[in-house]
């Protein structure tokens, strides 16, 4: 997906046209790193390792589409948009 595909689904709705924020980016990446840590726990269940890795893929698609100025609360078109 390009950039000029982000504009056309702000024109929609779809997205939300933000400003970046740094502060929010670095959080985003390190809580995905702790969840990748946590997921690899051996000692919790499948179910909660493959949720906590869900949770670190989604946290990074998120920051991604952060960097470039793009917000949504929808987590299927986040996945979509990287």
């Amino acid at each position: 997906m390009t950039l000029d595909n982000l504009q056309n689904l702000v024109k929609t709705r779809q997205l939300k046209s933000e400003p970046s924020d740094q502060q929010e980016f670095d959080g985003m990446v390190s809580s995905a790193k702790r969840r990748l840590a946590d997921a690899q726990n051996q000692q919790i269940s499948e179910d909660s390792q493959f949720s906590l890795a869900y949770g670190a893929a989604h946290s990074l698609a998120l920051a991604a589409l952060r960097w470039h100025g793009y917000r949504s609360k929808n987590r299927f078109l986040v996945f979509q948009c990287l």
